[in-house]
């Protein structure tokens, strides 16, 4: 069960390396042989840890660009951290299960999570890619050293709530314009989706949106894919309520309303 568990989630269209690592014993990656060496991956598991002293003891996960992809971090328990590596092209809902299913795999038996991970993960083809289980068993890699992709965690690259809440007010503005203010406010209540943790934003009669102080807290700190997804989803029904009064609301703000960071933060990619 726990190699099926496993299995399924490396095979995931999309996943390009994941890394597990608990502070104690050395970490284990797969997925990364042929991007870093030994070297550039402790130092990133050393990184890693450092990001993760910096952020509230409550926040289970972020994410940030790495490279040309995006990690994400969780947090389980013990101080045991797990990385995924993803492109742009992962399935969203298949991604959160077999995620759900992973966490609970490792936390069974979290003592020897590492050492669980590394023997059922060995030998495992991760999303359709070759790649070794030994450290530095590339030799090109170790013969000619790649620079660490950058992990800096600037509003530019990361998804952070500031800037997430400074997109949503933007668009509140402008869509005042077209319905009035106490119209785009009830306009953004009765699209919320059904997401608990969407409570955490609060909308005031002016259509603005704000942070409860919990989360006000943490602004700096990305939100997780799933946190992202769930904000798209009240976008598109948001948009598709506005699209009932404002004749082509959609194409409107696309044209008009949004830049492309804008977009990247409150459109879904296929719209």
């Amino acid at each position: 069960m726990k190699r099926q568990v496993i299995q399924n989630f490396l095979n995931l269209p999309g996943i390009t390396g994941v890394a597990l690592m608990d502070g104690r014993t050395r970490p284990f990656f797969c997925g990364l042989d042929t991007t870093l060496n030994s070297q550039q991956k402790e130092a990133l598991a050393q990184g890693i840890q450092q990001v993760i002293s910096t952020t509230p003891a409550d926040f289970e996960a972020f994410s940030f660009r790495f490279g040309s992809r995006q990690a994400h971090i969780y947090k389980l328990i013990d101080g045991v951290i797990l990385l995924v590596l993803t492109s742009n092209q992962v399935p969203f809902e298949a991604y959160i299960t077999a995620l759900k299913q992973l966490k609970v795999t490792l936390i069974e038996d979290l003592a020897n999570a590492v050492a669980t991970f590394r023997l059922l993960a060995g030998c495992i083809t991760l999303s359709g890619h070759s790649y070794s289980p030994e450290e530095g068993a590339n030799p090109a890699v170790e013969a000619e050293p790649a620079a660490l992709p950058d992990v800096d965690l600037a509003p530019s690259q990361a998804v952070h709530w500031d800037e997430v809440m400074a997109a949503l007010n933007h668009l509140s503005d402008f869509t005042t314009q077209y319905l009035g203010k106490v119209i785009v406010a009830n306009a953004w209540k009765s699209a919320r989706p059904a997401h608990p943790w969407l409570e955490t934003l609060e909308i005031d009669r002016s259509g603005h949106f704000k942070l409860t102080p919990e989360v006000a807290l943490s602004g700096k700190v990305g939100l997780t894919l799933e946190q992202q997804q769930c904000l798209k989803d009240w976008v598109r029904a948001f948009v598709e309520h506005c699209g009932k009064i404002i004749r082509d609301f959609a194409t409107i703000l696309q044209e008009k309303a949004l830049d492309s960071r804008q977009k990247s933060l409150l459109l879904s990619a296929d719209r």
